[in-house]
């Protein structure tokens, strides 16, 4: 019961603190127009309005991900969202690691514990992973987060939400072209167009090549993209949109992590085994997605989806080397409702979710780099269906209900396919769970929304997590997640200001601890607790200045854990904070300068050692010039402002859980667009 008193307290001071601020507005609602907050969002599955919402969202517009950005990695883009942490900007062989609220942090490398979408499709698969190799930053129109828990919205791996949106639908014909050089080798070239045909066909493509030598020792990346799609209004009330993607890496050298000594001596150095074994992967992705938007009348809608994901992927890792096929194929069906009734708005939107993975595994010994005598074969399958029920109640104009329920039956199997193998090494297994949430908005003044929600989420064992520590008894981890905000619109909507905390109750974490790349061991542990704050600021704050905000503290601790004991949880720092300011002028330039402030990192649950904490600065200007045939674009930028020594990333439970992060760097661009 003690650590329910920060809850308590921390809600006390947010009603004392905004209250005043707020009782003098008797104005009516504003639209949000700046970037971070849009009017309307859909990432509930229906329509709402943000600031009526119940749930903890953030929203980026184009004009912020495309203006003086690198453009090199993903991280980039959600460098100012409180309560997400993003590492492995720089080590393209492990990905980037998203965690949400400390959902993700596990990972030994890609995404767990969020679900991803790309264009509205699921690039997460069924059994909670997710990579985005095959997503540009060059290609990004908008993004949106749930930090939210959202079990009841999109099932396993729900401890948050992440949608990317690639395509850019216009009637008028546009397109561009760009080049950029930076420090370490760095190189990237893009092509983007679009337009329409007759009205009836818009169309959005995006081809990119990006190459860079690394800061370390054998840590290069090649990689080509192209994604595209296209959007066919037949008519007023049927419409057609079609997504594609591919993804060509060749080479993503893994210069894995070293420790204090090696650290201390050589920065750039590589773990001398990863060189040895010749470390990394290379990759090809096709995904192919279609959907269906039916409106028969203003109170019913219909929607479909389907999608074909395949994966051929390739990976060196030390004394082991894995080659995988990846089949992924899913879809949507949901029915929408909405009527009216004097004062009271009813919305419901009912579906199912059908999804199925397919994986075929081999392994073989590395010998020096090269492909040794094949030891393991094995084809994993991860089948899922989930039915939702999600509502929204509008009492008037000061109370909104959103309940949600989702029940996810799941089926994994593993089959054994090697010389000698054992019964005991298959495994068929099912796992079921009923998630419900409910969130409740009140408005106390125009302006002025306070919210809470409540719910319970899921997360399986992934299939590498069977696969790779032989652990058939693996227990989903399950979650129940608090939380209480407000929403105030500040000078007439052109600012939003939102502090929230929250509080998560943890049963059967999962966990890992890793000796070496080829050697993970995972266990579920006792109980977990998390609770935090987090608090954004963003906005307009004059017509050519737009600035963020934001603030996380984190107290993430495991409890009750038969290996370690009580212990904070590692790869998660305590506290965070950031500033970006963004100056526009009126002849075309565009600066910003931003600071992000990251505490300190348990790098273990036992040991208590943990990371210093440091400062990353940063520096990106543009400038358009304007022809009559065409404009121009020069940019430029500075990361790792001030030369501070840090980590880009922290392998937890590692011996070795260092990869230092580029000391100060530098990136020059030209952008032709018609």
């Amino acid at each position: 019961m003690k650590k329910a008193a920060p809850l308590h307290i921390f809600t006390l001071l947010f009603l004392a603190l905004a209250r005043p601020s707020i009782a003098q507005q008797e104005k009516p609602d504003s639209l949000i127009t700046n970037e971070l907050q849009p009017v309307t969002i859909t990432a509930y599955r229906l329509e709402t309005k943000d600031i009526s919402t119940p749930l903890s969202i953030t929203r980026i517009g184009e004009k912020l991900l495309q203006t003086g950005m690198q453009q090199l990695a993903l991280d980039e883009a959600l460098t100012n969202v409180p309560g997400v942490f993003v590492q492995n900007g720089t080590n393209f062989a492990q990905d980037i690691r998203i965690s949400i609220r400390g959902f993700g942090a596990r990972s030994a490398f890609g995404i767990r514990g969020v679900k991803i979408l790309v264009d509205g499709f699921p690039e997460s698969t069924p059994d909670g992973t997710a990579q985005v190799d095959a997503v540009d930053p060059g290609s990004l129109t908008g993004l949106s987060v749930i930090r939210s828990g959202t079990g009841g919205l999109y099932g396993n791996a729900s401890g948050g939400y992440v949608n990317f949106t690639t395509t850019k639908f216009q009637e008028k014909a546009w397109g561009e072209m760009s080049s950029m050089i930076g420090s370490y080798g760095f190189h990237r070239s893009q092509i983007r167009m679009g337009g329409s045909k007759g009205k009836k066909f818009l169309y959005s493509l995006n081809g990119s090549t990006i190459a860079t030598d690394g800061y370390r020792d054998h840590s290069a990346m090649r990689n080509s993209l192209l994604n595209g799609g296209f959007l066919m209004p037949i008519d007023s009330s049927l419409s057609i949109r079609g997504v594609v993607t591919y993804a060509n890496s060749p080479q993503a050298q893994d210069p894995g992590g070293i420790n204090e000594e090696q650290v201390e001596d050589d920065r750039k150095s590589a773990n001398n085994s990863a060189e040895r074994y010749d470390a990394g992967e290379k990759l090809w992705q096709l995904r192919l997605g279609i959907g269906l938007t039916k409106t028969f009348s203003k109170q019913h809608t219909f929607k479909t989806s389907f999608f074909q994901t395949n994966r051929s992927f390739s990976s060196k890792l030390i004394n082991d080397m894995v080659k995988l096929e990846r089949s992924f194929t899913g879809g949507s069906f949901s029915y929408a409702f909405k009527t009216k009734h004097r004062n009271i708005n009813w919305n419901i939107t009912t579906g199912i979710d059908l999804e199925n993975q397919i994986d075929d595994r081999k392994r073989f010994q590395n010998d020096n780099g090269e492909q040794g005598d094949q030891y393991n074969y094995q084809t994993e399958s991860f089948g899922a269906i989930g039915v939702f029920i999600i509502q929204k109640l509008d009492l008037g104009r000061h109370f909104s209900f959103l309940p949600a329920i989702r029940y996810d039956a799941v089926k994994i199997g593993v089959n054994d396919k090697s010389p000698n193998s054992l019964p005991e090494n298959d495994l068929n297994d099912n796992y079921q769970s009923l998630n419900p949430s409910i969130g409740f908005s009140m408005m106390l003044v125009p302006g002025f929304h306070i919210f809470t929600n409540f719910g319970r989420n899921f997360e399986t064992p992934t299939l590498l997590e069977i696969s790779q520590s032989l652990n058939m008894r693996l227990k989903p981890q399950k979650s129940k997640s608090l939380e209480i905000g407000y929403k105030i619109d500040i000078a007439g909507g052109k600012m939003r200001l939102e502090p929230t905390i929250f509080r998560i109750k943890l049963k059967d974490e999962i966990v890992y601890t890793q000796d070496s790349p080829s050697n993970l061991l995972y266990d579920n542990v006792g109980k977990s607790t998390r609770i935090g704050l987090e608090v954004i600021l963003a906005g307009q704050l004059s017509k050519r200045i737009y600035a963020n905000i934001n603030y996380t503290y984190s107290d993430f601790e495991t409890i009750e854990n038969g290996v370690y004991g009580r212990s904070k949880t590692p790869g998660i720092p305590n506290h965070m904070a950031g500033m970006m300011v963004q100056f526009s002028g009126n002849k075309g330039m565009t600066i910003t300068y931003g600071n992000n402030v990251i505490g300190y990192i348990p790098i273990d649950y036992d040991s208590g050692i943990r990371t210093s904490p440091y400062v990353n600065g940063y520096l990106r200007a543009s400038h358009k010039f304007h022809f009559n045939a065409f404009n121009m674009e020069l940019s430029g930028g500075i990361n790792n402002l001030y030369n501070k020594k840090y980590n880009t990333n922290i392998r937890i439970n590692s011996n070795r859980p260092y990869e230092p992060a580029p000391s100060l760097n530098y990136y020059f661009g030209l952008k032709i667009m018609f």
